[in-house]
């Protein structure tokens, strides 16, 4: 018979680190659907044209297969907020949700599980992969903090 053999005292390290490049960036950045050329070299024009034809119709089902009621209206409103009546599309919006940074997981995940998993799961891949960014944490062109204001400390 075998006898079990030790695990090595490396292996929590190599776990952890097995679990940091899980969670780092997805995607990587790329001509987006329907384009032909990069996000970042497009015009103001061409980001319009596409946000409608591309990004508008993969982002808006997600939201609304999460809360068909909520997000009955889904507009540009709905992520630029009242900027959008304006022509303003500058993002982090400040009419969305602040996101404290200080205790992140304890704050939002814990209060608002379920659109926190919609966000990290659902919405940042359709946008990421929409618009030919990476997504996600750890250095990604598209996170929390790209569409919603963060914060330190609450108060």
């Amino acid at each position: 018979m075998l006898s079990p053999m030790p695990l090595p005292r490396s292996l929590p390290l190599c776990l952890f680190a097995l679990a940091c490049l899980a969670c780092g960036p997805k995607g990587k950045v790329e001509v987006p659907e329907g384009a032909d050329k990069l996000w970042s070299e497009m015009d103001h024009g061409e980001r319009m044209q596409h946000m409608g034809a591309v990004v508008m119709p993969r982002v808006r089902p997600v939201f609304q297969a999460h809360d068909a009621e909520r997000f009955a209206d889904f507009s540009c409103a709905t992520c630029h907020g009242s900027g959008a009546d304006r022509g303003d599309f500058a993002m982090p919006n400040p009419d969305l949700p602040k996101l404290y940074t200080a205790n992140f997981y304890k704050k939002h995940r814990k209060e608002h599980p379920d659109i926190v998993k919609l966000m990290w799961q659902k919405v940042e891949p359709a946008v990421g992969e929409a618009i030919g960014v990476t997504y996600g944490l750890g250095g990604a062109q598209i996170e929390c903090g790209s569409c919603h204001v963060e914060v330190g400390e609450e108060g």
